[in-house]
């Protein structure tokens, strides 16, 4: 490798990086240069799937028992939250399929890996459904922070996508701080 003057990262050579590039083209966008151990990066995201599509499923089910014409911005927001973390798994899986795996929605099995449970409120307890809804966004940017830490510089890619998903699921659970406050006035 070589260095670019006044630089600090490696620069591959031209040569270099095109024999790098037909090494196992078969891996698509994976090339010798992700380090990760991608049994264990697939694992990771597939549990982060599984935690998201639960997540948002719990996200409209609280949506539809929020019924009060009051509280329809909470429920609007909820409907939204669940948009997002389905969106967002749908990120994962793509990721997943990149680097040569299957992304595992089977229901009988997500539950379990999920990172949230998944909690059902009667339609009166907004306290119950706020609270809950905050703390599986909390859980999820916790664990989205040690994702990004594990990965450090061995996978680029599915870093920044974690970082990105973070980013997200923080202002998510900012919002849904805000909202909590308004709808129950205490939270």
């Amino acid at each position: 490798m070589t260095r670019l003057p006044g630089h600090e990262q490696p620069m591959l050579r031209r040569r270099e990086a095109r024999d790098r590039a037909l090494f196992d083209l078969d891996d698509g966008p994976v090339t010798p240069s992700n380090r990760a151990e991608l049994t264990s990066v697939a694992d990771l995201l597939n549990a982060l799937l599984a935690t998201l599509v639960v997540s948002s499923l719990q996200f409209d089910q609280h949506a539809s028992v929020v019924r009060a014409p009051s509280h329809g911005t909470l429920a609007a927001f909820l409907r939204a939250c669940a948009d997002d973390d389905r969106a967002a798994a749908r990120l994962l899986a793509g990721r997943v399929g990149q680097l040569g795996f299957a992304a595992e929605y089977d229901p009988e099995h997500l539950a379990a890996r999920s990172r949230v449970s998944f909690r059902a409120f009667p339609d009166a307890d907004l306290s119950g459904i706020v609270t809950q809804d905050l703390v599986g966004a909390r859980i999820l940017v916790q664990t989205l922070q040690e994702a990004v830490r594990w990965l450090a510089d061995d996978d680029p890619t599915t870093r920044g996508l974690l970082e990105r998903l973070l980013t997200n699921k923080e202002d998510q659970a900012d919002g849904l701080s805000a909202e909590a406050a308004s709808a129950t006035g205490h939270l």
